[in-house]
């Protein structure tokens, strides 16, 4: 016997051993992942906050649960087992000792169990470092910090306050059931006075409890009140939130008369007490509100609730940070129009990206599109993955190829860049998106963000915990790397944890180089007296743009560009931890200015500005439009960008409805380091959206007549407007999208003022000049080499029997023979 308690002791302790071990090497792990990055703060404070949020939550529910435990161990005299020797059964009494060991380790078992759950450490890292609001709430009187910050933490330590409660009332329970001391004898639950004062103890923490929900109900109102839309009226205010404050006292006294009733006996005090405690909280909660609104002045609820509404709107202004729209500084005129006309694109995203999966020769799996302006044009540019046996290198050189988004070939296909055909080579991207695990580089300069496994401490934590041990057998190089969280949106949620992520990862190719670029956002779903707003898969009362963060593809480094004008919980995530961050002159202008405007930010803006409007005006009421007037791929959502003529950036533009359906004005956003929003109010009521819709319907109809063929069906894009000073463009593209699931551009319409044409491009539509691509010209060598590259293209097309390939292939040689190659 002793043998087998050494046997098993040994195995509990080697288990208990790895398990540690492998806790310890990942937090090792992740030490040297953030000192790498240059983050090793983010880290300390990581590791602080958790460790005040579980090692509270395991003291805390470890200690009472070991109360719990404890008080049923000291009601049971003696446990006797039986055990058989030979044919005899006899009854073995197990130590006292034995069973106050099986206490201590129930209890730290269960007390760990409860800490886990809680790894929001960004929560306790506001509360101990955020930046005040310096600013409260009407009701209250407290700063929005306090509603921000702690009430979320509070909500969540009150859910795990019931949690645990319920759970140790449940094992408490069970083992008394097991015991003479709660028992169902005749028909009847048998209960000893020792165990009715331990449920009764139980009992009063759980009005405790209630009490305390009761507290966070009345703040509640303040995000979900009982007017329309949730919104706070005048009876939450003068009704509801009393009568939580009530129900939260009395229920506190409830408990604490409870615990003296149930002490001593007194059980049909008890019974009263929780009784009252039900009949108010059904008085008050469900009685009382009707009863009450009839006597509230003035009588008429809108009348009543008016100076609520108001309050509401300018606090849900703040919260999204609507006064970020602004005017343009002088009127814009007309030759901008000419401008944004120029800088518009042809292709709608989702037609651009289908259209390159199907064009492209070499199969490589295609990136998101990113966008650049160069010379008032917009351009896409598709990163392009290693495939095939190169995928699984983490050193592969990457490819991208750059597309005139403001030009189709003669089939409707994309139109690659110049004399290349706008293929670049880039060098190996060990960060991407959704890329997966993690890879061992070598990196003899030290350029890559990524702990070294030269030495035995490194080695031994990665193959400890990410449990592969050829990490520690094989032979360490000097320059071996472990990159980690190669994933682009899981590197930045690590250094970022605080903030909400856009919904896209957007490429950015500057000179020889790949970034990817990601809009940061602050969020909070407790912020008072705001509209709720769904944004993507989340649910927020605050959303404020806090920075990009700018992830280089080669290196894994990170930095984020700080928003000019930051909220209060970006402030504290700089202050506390400035090393992130840069400004915005220390980066390429070059670079910075291809960074996208915020789409899920400019939307929003958009939205709120059309409901809200400018502050200080009262305009009609007004709204973005239920539909774009194309095909269910489309939406406002997934407008490309344009070049914007007044400030030459990459900019969205969203159009503003009167309650009549009359384009009031846009909302223009852009991009770059410094995100703008401005409104430019149309100087005069324009048309009806529906009867804007329905002219470039009828003109693409009427012009796609002859062109139409029935196994390419034709698709319209969205209607995009694009702003000028004095008049409005709007710009539709029509796809004739084939079986093959490949669209072809037909023709695009163009509207100006009372004028709608259409043409093979923009300019052809608004009678703007063709553009003029730039031409690289090549050396003789890449000339003849591009040249048989076409030629074997073309070959292999025609032995496929893909006359699409063939024509892309049979336009880019015209364009490469139309380039002189450079004399030696």
């Amino acid at each position: 016997m002793s043998r087998r308690r050494w046997l098993l002791g040994g195995v509990i302790a080697l288990a208990a051993l790895l398990l540690v071990g492998r806790v310890v090497a990942g937090w090792y792990v992740d030490f040297l992942w953030f000192d790498a990055l240059g983050a090793a703060d983010v880290w300390r404070a990581r590791a602080v906050d958790l460790l005040i949020l579980r090692g509270g939550a395991f003291v805390v529910g470890t200690l009472f649960v070991f109360l719990n435990l404890w008080a049923v161990r000291h009601s049971v005299v003696s446990l006797v087992l039986p055990r058989r020797v030979g044919n005899l059964e006899i009854g073995e009494e197990v130590p006292g000792q034995y069973l106050m060991a099986a206490v201590v380790t129930l209890s730290l078992v269960m007390g760990l169990l409860l800490a886990l759950p809680h790894g929001d450490w960004t929560s306790v890292e506001l509360v101990r470092h955020g930046e005040p609001f310096r600013e409260s709430d009407p009701y209250f009187q407290f700063d929005l910090a306090f509603w921000v910050y702690w009430l979320p933490l509070e909500a969540a330590l009150h859910l795990w306050s019931l949690i645990a409660l319920l759970t140790v009332t449940l094992v408490v329970v069970v083992f008394y059931a097991l015991t003479p001391s709660l028992r169902w004898d005749g028909g009847r639950l048998r209960v000893t006075a020792y165990v009715r004062r331990h449920l009764f103890v139980l009992g009063a923490a759980l009005l405790v409890i209630l009490g305390w929900s009761y507290r966070l109900d009345a703040y509640r109102l303040l995000l979900e009140g009982s007017g329309a839309q949730a919104a706070f009226n005048a009876l939450d205010h003068r009704v509801g939130i009393p009568a939580n404050l009530v129900l939260s006292l009395g229920t506190v006294a409830a408990a604490v008369l409870l615990l003296w009733s149930g002490w001593f006996g007194q059980l049909r005090l008890a019974f009263a007490t929780v009784s009252a405690v039900l009949l108010l909280a059904l008085s008050l909660r469900q009685f009382l509100p009707p009863v009450a609104e009839r006597f509230l002045v003035p009588a008429d609820q809108e009348l009543r609730d008016a100076p609520y509404f108001k309050t509401r709107a300018g606090y849900t202004r703040r919260a999204y940070d609507v006064d970020r729209v602004a005017r343009p500084d002088s009127s814009l005129s007309g030759p901008l129009a000419m401008g944004a006309l120029r800088g518009a694109a042809l292709w709608d995203p989702p037609a651009l990206e289908r259209a390159l999966a199907r064009e492209r020769r070499a199969g490589r799996p295609l990136g998101a599109a990113g966008w650049e302006a160069l010379d008032g044009r917009l351009r896409a540019v598709v990163v392009e993955q290693p495939s095939g046996p190169e995928a699984s290198d983490p050193l592969a050189p990457w490819g991208a190829v750059r597309i005139e988004s403001d030009l189709s070939t003669e089939q409707g296909t994309p139109v690659t860049e110049g004399s290349a055909d706008g293929e670049l080579g880039l060098p190996a991207a060990v960060v991407f998106d959704s890329a997966p695990g993690y890879s061992i580089v070598l990196d003899s300069t030290g350029r890559i963000a990524a702990p070294l496994l030269t030495s035995l401490a490194s080695r031994l934590a990665h193959a400890w915990g990410l449990q592969n041990p050829r990490l520690l057998s094989s032979t360490p190089r000097a320059a071996a790397r472990v990159v980690l969280h190669r994933d682009v949106r899981r590197r930045v949620r690590r250094l970022f944890p605080l903030f909400l992520q856009g919904a896209r990862v957007n490429p950015v190719v500057h000179r020889d180089s790949l970034y990817w670029t990601l809009h940061l956002y602050s969020a909070s779903q407790f912020y008072p007296l705001s509209d709720p707003i769904r944004i993507g898969s989340d649910d927020a009362r605050y959303y404020q743009h806090a920075a990009v963060a700018v992830v280089n593809a080669h290196t894994g480094r990170v930095i984020s560009i700080a928003d000019p004008a930051p909220d209060p919980v970006t402030v504290s995530w700089m202050r506390r931890f400035p090393a992130l961050f840069v400004s915005a002159s220390a980066v390429d202008r070059q670079l910075t200015n291809r960074i996208p405007p915020p789409a899920e930010g400019a939307y929003l803006h958009a939205r709120l500005f059309a409901a809200l409007g400018p502050r200080g005006e009262y305009g009609p009421p007004s709204r973005l439009p239920r539909q774009a007037g194309g095909d269910t791929l489309f939406s406002l959502h997934t407008q490309a960008p344009f070049v914007d003529s007044a400030t030459g950036r990459l900019s969205l533009s969203f159009p503003v409805l009167d309650a009549a359906d009359r384009v009031r004005g846009t909302v223009v956003a852009t991009g770059g380091a410094d995100y703008e929003v401005r409104w430019e109010p149309a100087l005069t009521a324009g048309p009806r959206w529906g009867v804007i819709l329905d002219r470039l319907h009828r003109a693409i109809d009427s012009a796609s007549q002859s062109v139409t063929t029935r196994d390419a069906p034709l698709v319209r894009g969205s209607v995009r407007i694009l702003p000028t000073g004095s008049d409005r463009a709007y710009v539709q593209t029509a796809y004739a999208w084939r079986t093959d699931g490949a669209p072809a551009v037909r023709l695009v319409a163009v509207m100006i003022g009372d004028t709608v044409r259409t043409g093979a491009t923009i300019a052809a539509a608004a009678g703007l000049p063709a553009p003029v691509l730039p031409v690289t010209p090549l050396s003789p060598a890449e000339f003849r080499a591009r040249v048989e590259a076409l030629y074997a293209e073309m070959r292999e097309a025609l032995k496929r029997g893909d006359w699409l390939a063939f024509g892309t292939a049979y336009e880019s040689l015209g364009r490469v023979l139309r380039s002189t190659p450079v004399k030696p």
